[in-house]
């Protein structure tokens, strides 16, 4: 079953739509899941795609990070490492989706995927 109109977000796109070297990719991309209801004990698992160019077709690295709820919140972030996933791509784009596992045991929900372009050129090109 779907979550209705949610998608993660990429908190420091800039310019928007875009990760590049001004965010420092090397430490970890950040997604965040916000505005949601999630209780202590929910399971949040993202699944990360970094392709080799911005269509998306080509998948370079794929993750799949697992967040623990530990208290009532509305919000909850994953960071994408740098090696073996965003260090797999020069350019391209990231795709992240969710799936929320309530700790209730009820039906699990996937979010709609959200897509940034992804660059680790400078200025100048290199």
């Amino acid at each position: 079953m779907s979550i209705e109109n949610d998608f993660p977000e990429f908190p420091y796109e800039d310019p928007p739509g875009w990760i590049t070297c001004r965010q420092k990719p090397w430490n970890g991309v950040l997604v965040r899941v916000d505005r949601q209801s999630f209780k202590a004990g929910d399971k949040i698992t993202f699944d990360v795609t970094v392709c080799s160019d911005a269509a998306g077709p080509n998948p370079a690295a794929k993750i799949r990070g697992v967040v623990s709820v530990t208290a009532d919140t509305t919000s909850a972030d994953y960071t994408i490492p740098w090696a073996g996933v965003l260090d797999a791509v020069t350019e391209g784009s990231i795709t992240a989706f969710y799936t929320l596992t309530p700790a209730d045991g009820g039906e699990p929900l996937t979010s709609e995927a959200a897509i940034v372009d992804y660059s680790r050129h400078q200025l100048g090109g290199t």
